[in-house]
């Protein structure tokens, strides 16, 4: 059972209980340690920000193009730009808010496992609180399973996640990094704790096989996916309604389908892409319906209700992450050639 399944006194109970035997410690910063095991990469955090920020510009751009279209051809300052103004400002700032959390100075790392004798240390983690100043120090017998998830190849070094999974009292504790650099980390197995290696997990298998079973699930998925696809693109052409909004919906949501499909087999999540390509259409492909439903040319539409314009912040973020997503998934399948 984790750790972090039981009743929140439970859990306090067993904290104190670590806490006591010296389990878990309270430090406000690791100084002593013989190495910093594992730790996040941030490059690929760095480029996520980058482009979430550009679309963020982007947004503000396109909205404020349509408004002053809007003002100029219709020569009058009516209060629904004031409001679109506004309307732009806080969604700009909730972004913005949201997406400054994302981590991208080393410094700053607060989630690495250091190794000091025998023992991993961590950060402890109740579920609900960051506790930065308490860790775990863990003997490298209680590992159960070490678990590689690839998501590709750079300079022959392997990047991906992982999620480290012990033993203390009756219970499991896991501990994860989402991007780091496995083969240093395999490397650091090998010189330090070489017994450790038949608990690694990679993609799924005890070995570096990155094939998994299939499953039945994602083929159910992928088949309703691509079900809504091609609704999408053959019925308004048997109504007669030639539309490129639900065109390019359908065609994103074939190429979604595909994906997901094929996860399973390169041991991918689908949930961020499905995200994804929903949030392109609402962001750019409901609008786009709108305006052909209303038979108005699309320049002169937005001239009319430039706020139209407002949910296009959905279909940029969207697109950033479906292109993210895309170019791992490519990584991926880079590194599985290169395996063969």
């Amino acid at each position: 059972m984790d750790l972090l399944e039981l009743e929140e006194n439970e859990l306090k109970e067993i904290k104190q209980t670590l806490i006591a035997d010296g389990t878990v410690f309270e430090k406000e910063k690791i100084t002593e340690y013989d190495a910093k095991f594992c730790e996040t990469v941030t490059l690929s955090n760095y480029a996520i920000k980058f482009f979430l920020f550009i679309s963020l510009g982007l947004y503000a751009a396109i909205n404020l193009s349509g408004l002053i279209a809007s003002m100029i051809y219709r020569g009058n300052f009516s209060g629904d730009i004031i409001g679109i103004l506004i309307g732009l400002a806080v969604i700009c700032f909730i972004v913005s808010a949201i997406f400054s959390n994302i981590n991208t100075n080393r410094k700053k790392e607060k989630f690495p496992i250091f190794i000091k004798g025998e023992s991993f240390i961590f950060n402890f983690n109740d579920g609900v609180t960051e506790t930065l100043n308490l860790f775990y120090s863990l003997p490298y017998e209680s590992v159960q399973k070490i678990e590689f998830t690839i998501y590709g190849i750079k300079k022959k070094q392997l990047f991906g996640s992982v999620t480290f999974t012990f033993k203390v009292l009756d219970y499991t504790v896991n501990h994860s990094i989402r991007y780091t650099n496995l083969t240093a980390i395999k490397d650091n197995l090998k010189i330090r704790f070489p017994e450790l290696l038949d608990k690694l997990i990679i993609d799924g298998n005890g070995n570096e096989k990155t094939k998994n079973k299939p499953k039945l699930k994602n083929h159910l998925i992928s088949l309703a996916i691509l079900a809504a696809a091609v609704s999408l693109i053959a019925v308004p052409r048997l109504l007669n309604f030639n539309s490129i909004a639900l065109t390019v919906s359908g065609a994103l949501l074939i190429l979604t389908a595909i994906i997901v499909f094929l996860s399973c087999y390169i041991n991918l999540l689908n949930q961020g892409i499905i995200i994804s390509s929903v949030f392109i259409i609402i962001g750019f492909c409901v609008p786009l319906l709108i305006i052909e439903v209303s038979k108005t040319p699309i320049f002169d539409y937005i001239i009319r209700d430039p706020e139209i314009l407002m949910p296009t912040i959905f279909g940029i973020i969207g697109l950033c992450l479906y292109v993210y997503i895309l170019i791992t998934i490519v990584n991926k399948v880079h590194y599985i050639i290169k395996k063969k």
